[in-house]
């Protein structure tokens, strides 16, 4: 009696264990490195959406100041970490009002100060040319000194 043989094409039906195995490694590498992306995303994301809003109250910073110079001196060395212990000389509640709300503005976007954060506003002179110009100085950052906005304005310049 003759040993009957399978045929080739009965043989290579469906997939082998090993085969299905080797897809789902590839499959799951694949997912795990689409999720890795998505969070490097999210965290530039969020640091872009902090940088701008730092951006816009260091804007908002030196145009008041711009339009506020016979004052300037009111908010040279004022440090926009702590809202309630702002205070500004006798009569300028204007000045104070301005300090609190930016400090208000950080606090509520950016959270609170963590280690390295600094959120100051410098006044100094300097003689350019033989003329005396007044340079405001801010500098904010948030996420613990990672973001930065760094801003100078000089005012009466030549």
């Amino acid at each position: 009696m003759k040993k009957r043989t399978p045929s080739l094409a009965s043989r290579e039906v469906g997939f082998t264990l090993l085969e299905v195995m080797i897809s789902m490694v590839i499959i799951v590498i694949g997912i795990a490195a689409v999720f890795g992306f998505v969070s490097v995303s999210d965290d530039i994301m969020q640091n872009a959406k902090h940088r701008e809003q730092l951006d816009m109250i260091v804007t908002d910073v030196i145009e008041t100041v711009h339009s506020d110079q016979e004052h300037i001196a009111e908010y040279s060395g004022k440090e926009l970490k702590n809202c309630s212990g702002l205070s500004t000389s006798q009569g300028k509640a204007k000045q104070l009002k301005h300090l609190k709300n930016w400090c208000n503005q950080l606090t509520s976007n950016l959270g609170d100060l963590k280690g390295a954060d600094a959120r100051g506003i410098k006044k100094f002179q300097k003689t350019d040319l033989g003329k005396t110009v007044t340079v405001i100085e801010i500098e904010l950052t948030s996420k613990d000194g990672k973001n930065l906005i760094f801003a100078k304005r000089v005012f009466n310049a030549p």
